[in-house]
């Protein structure tokens, strides 16, 4: 069977046609995952967080992070009171928000807090909002469970 040029014109733009349609489909299925779902406010309050990290750098010992078989370790420093340390803990899951986990700072006597490891596998950033005595401090942490 021999085609015009009118017909070839014709089925290459609805071939064309279909395949805008597809992608536009596939593009409205894919999910998209935010950092923060409400960073604007977060934005505007960013003096205050650089506050809080400076707060934390400028303690004489660092908060430590161990992962030790299915179990989490924060380690204080010594010269904080176990007692008045407040604040929460999101673990942030760099590939999917759909495994980020929060957590409320709860510090036994020893300065240290044990959370057990519900975590899928992969690179978590844990971000720690806290407070002691008055003063507010961030930590940021970066680790692998594997």
């Amino acid at each position: 069977m021999k085609w015009n040029w009118g017909t070839k014109l014709f089925i290459a733009t609805a071939a064309f046609m279909v395949m805008l349609i597809i992608f536009a489909i596939l593009m409205m299925k894919e999910r998209i995952s935010l950092v923060e779902k409400d960073y604007y406010p977060k934005g505007q309050d960013y003096q205050q967080q650089i506050d809080k990290k400076n707060n934390a750098n400028s303690l004489s010992d660092q908060i430590s992070v161990d992962v030790t078989g299915n179990e989490l370790i924060l380690q204080f420093p010594e010269p904080l009171i176990p007692g008045s340390i407040s604040g929460s803990i999101q673990f942030y899951n760099v590939v999917d928000d759909l495994f980020d986990k929060y957590v409320t700072l709860e510090v036994d006597t020893n300065g240290q807090m044990r959370i057990p490891i519900e975590l899928s596998k992969g690179r978590y950033l844990m971000k720690m909002d806290w407070k002691h005595e008055g003063s507010l401090y961030y930590t940021e942490k970066s680790f692998q469970i594997k």
